[in-house]
């Protein structure tokens, strides 16, 4: 009697566990759907739910009964990223609940009644966000994303993602690492139309994929692939842009733009014209290219930087003033 009672105890602990997990996982715009666990049956024996809805079952008896549903198990089955549960219920630990993170069925026994006693579970995805249009505009080297809902239901937010494929080719877009770039909110649940736009700004010669990962607030997710690559190609012209930020402490961004290729230098110097460093100074590949500078261990003031450029048949140089703020 002794070790039942320690049994019971155990598992009812593991349940409790059990149940704040589900609980810190649950949201409040997730149902709670209920089934009763009798001697013999589940009542309802076949529910039908969505993708973060909590299923909780209730143990009405004075003895035991177990709640299993792993795959390997006779009877059971999981559908695809489902997590598998092996649970009981008693008169002393009444419930057991369990968060649907995947869509699809689950099939779940009774062990001590399988197959006899068994219940299904499906669930359908919570991701209706009716998404228009996701369509990409170049802008020398800027990617203008643009895409539109007509409509949101518990939309948490989007994560634009991108993926440089110059030197990555491959056609399936499984086999490719995305880097989340931005996260833009969304309006939760809405039947109104929203419109986004993201600018990736400062890009250098390429082809690019985009996708965006749209996720909910029970953390379920799907993506939205961009149909076609986008190509930042060669510049038409030599160009120096204005160094960002200005005035800067300690650090600035240096934007330059090289129509072919060829030997590139870039350089600084102070108000005596006095060269104090060199950032490059090498044969560069044509494209849009973005030097640091750190004016670490320099002094407040004015300086200068100079971009010297020699390709086949082109040479030019451009030189802009910048102010560090100590």
């Amino acid at each position: 009697m002794m070790i039942n009672a320690k049994k019971k105890y155990v598992r009812c602990i593991f349940m409790i566990g059990l149940l704040i997990q589900c609980m810190v996982c649950s949201r409040s715009d997730s149902k709670i759907i209920r089934i009763e666990v009798e001697e013999s049956k589940f009542t309802p024996e076949y529910v039908h739910a969505n993708v973060g809805d909590t299923v909780k079952w209730f143990y009405n008896g004075n003895g035991f009964q177990t709640i299993t549903c792993d795959g390997a198990f006779p009877g059971t089955s999981l559908p695809p990223g489902g997590e598998s549960w092996d649970a009981s219920v008693s008169a002393s630990c009444t419930s057991f609940s369990y968060v649907l993170h995947a869509a699809g069925s689950y099939y779940y026994v009774s062990k001590f009644h399988a197959p006899t006693m068994a219940g299904r579970i499906v669930a359908e995805s919570m991701l209706p966000v009716e998404l228009n249009d996701f369509v990409a505009t170049t802008i020398k080297n800027e990617v203008i994303l643009d895409w539109s809902t007509s409509g949101e239901v518990n939309n948490d937010r989007f994560e634009i993602q991108r993926i440089e494929l110059t030197n990555n080719k491959t056609d399936d877009p499984d086999d490719l690492s995305f880097v989340t770039i931005a996260i833009m909110n969304g309006h939760g649940t809405s039947n109104l139309s929203f419109d986004y736009r993201y600018q990736d700004k400062n890009l250098r010669t390429g082809v690019y994929l985009y996708r965006l990962k749209q996720v909910d607030f029970n953390s379920n997710y799907i993506y939205h692939l961009l149909r076609d690559e986008v190509t930042v190609g060669v510049p038409a012209k030599f160009n120096v842009s204005q160094n960002f930020p200005n005035p800067f402490n300690p650090e600035t961004k240096i934007n330059f733009e090289i129509p072919q290729d060829g030997i590139v230098k870039v350089s600084v110097y102070d108000v005596r014209g006095i060269e104090v460093s060199v950032l490059l100074n090498q044969f560069t590949e044509a494209g849009y290219k973005s030097m640091e500078f750190n004016g670490t261990g320099f002094s407040g003031g004015t300086y200068f930087y100079r971009v010297d450029f020699r390709g086949k048949d082109l040479e030019k140089s451009e030189t802009k003033k910048m102010i560090m703020i100590k």
